[in-house]
């Protein structure tokens, strides 16, 4: 901020000297350290004073983000507890009749006249068929394993190393 050398002081002091005098200079000296203390400690407490309410400011912004994130917690938290009620009030005749369970044999079910009935040739068919298989689709065979791939041999270089020629040998399998 101020540019002051020790040859500016050194001028400085020796005007002081002549126009204060011997006398009063080391009072005047200790009132302009005071002045200069004074002025410091006021710059400081203006700096704290500022640090505090950019703190204060970020502080409540934290607090008003809080308490919107534990309200919108709360917001879901009742939500899934609904969801989890409304899901085990389902009664399960429900869930009975969309798993993958043979219906019972009715009279209708009859196609000939010998008692066999469709419901007992689903019932073959689904032995037939691997567990964990739709009903109505064929089971699909399982791809085969993948075949492991050799890592390409490199090719054989050849360098030049202070003049004379050398050559790598091959890397990899081998």
């Amino acid at each position: 901020m101020f540019d002051v050398g020790l040859s500016e002081l050194l001028v400085i002091g020796l005007v002081a000297l002549i126009v204060i005098g011997p006398k009063r200079l080391p009072e005047v000296a200790r009132a302009a350290g005071r002045w200069a203390g004074r002025l410091q400690r006021f710059v400081s407490d203006v700096k704290q004073d500022l640090d505090r309410e950019l703190h204060q400011a970020e502080l409540s912004e934290l607090r008003q983000l809080k308490q919107e994130l534990d309200e919108t917690r709360r917001v879901m938290e009742d939500s899934s507890g609904r969801l989890m009620q409304d899901l085990q009030a389902v009664p399960a005749g429900i869930t009975a009749a969309h798993s993958n369970t043979i219906a019972p044999p009715t009279a209708d079910d009859s196609k000939d006249g010998g008692g066999t009935t469709s419901w007992t040739k689903e019932v073959e068919q689904r032995q037939k068929q691997p567990p964990g298989a739709v009903a109505g689709t064929a089971a699909e065979p399982a791809p085969p394993p993948a075949k492991r791939r050799r890592p390409a041999k490199k090719k054989k270089t050849t360098h030049r190393i202070h003049g004379r020629r050398t050559q790598t040998r091959r890397t990899g399998r081998g």
